[in-house]
């Protein structure tokens, strides 16, 4: 296999994993990436080139684009690819799209202890890891305060006033900020498989009832934000550097 065809599903610092790649990657003499928008920013593409001689080539997409493209391909077509840490073991189980982490490469020296431990155990399948940290953020509710001012809440975003003009994720996220606006704690429930299960279950439900509030479910930043500005979504889930834009 063409070192070009090493797919490796790093969630780690971007600088860090570049070096990682230098040798393996210096025979095409181009680094090429999948990932999210604004996860690979230019002065860091620019230092790399400058240090390594090494272009990179981006691929902008998000967790099931990758995915589709990954197994469309036998995982081949990518050296570098940044889903989010929940899809990495699943889809790794079920299609073999991603290589794993030779850790011997890896400065660990440079990550935040407890981060680089979560993620490990997230991203570690029969005794091998497939992924590391690289950025973090939260969810959040972004709101147009002339329009949809009285949203305080997440379930705020079923209010009839706001029909048709909200949105949210179809992800994990979004039941558990639900069901913390709710008054639960789910996070309690971990070690309870069954109560996890019957609370996301609970929240499901709240939000099915909510879905003629619903502009649309977003998968990616973009899709969100010009809902946001073209005035079609006045209230949403977000996460947090969207809401900065």
């Amino acid at each position: 296999m063409k070192p070009s065809h090493v797919l490796r599903a790093l969630l780690t610092a971007v600088l860090a994993a570049f070096c990682l790649a230098t040798t393996a990657f210096a025979q095409d003499n181009k680094l090429k990436i999948i990932t999210w928008s604004d996860y690979v920013p230019a002065d860091v593409v620019a230092q790399f080139k400058k240090e390594t001689g090494i272009d990179v080539e981006i691929t902008l997409s998000n967790n099931e684009e990758m995915i589709s493209k990954l197994r469309a391909t036998g995982g081949a077509g990518f050296d570098l690819a940044q889903p989010s840490q929940d899809r990495i073991v699943g889809p790794q189980q079920e299609f073999g799209i991603y290589k794993p982490i030779d850790m011997s490469k890896i400065k660990t020296d440079l990550f935040i202890p407890s981060m680089l431990d979560a993620t490990r155990k997230n991203t570690t399948l029969d005794g091998k890891v497939y992924g590391l940290p690289h950025i973090w953020g939260t969810d959040g509710l972004v709101v147009n305060t002339k329009t949809a001012g009285k949203v305080a809440d997440y379930p705020d975003l079923c209010a009839p006033d706001y029909k048709g003009k909200t949105s949210v994720r179809l992800k994990r996220p979004t039941l558990i900020a639900m069901a913390f606006a709710s008054g639960k704690d789910p996070f309690a429930l971990y070690s309870d498989p069954k109560g996890y299960a019957a609370l996301m279950d609970e929240m499901g439900k709240k939000l099915a009832a909510c879905k003629a509030n619903l502009k649309f479910f977003w998968d990616n930043k973009d899709q969100l934000l010009n809902g946001v500005r073209n005035g079609e979504v006045v209230a949403a889930m977000m996460w947090d550097t969207g809401g900065w834009k």
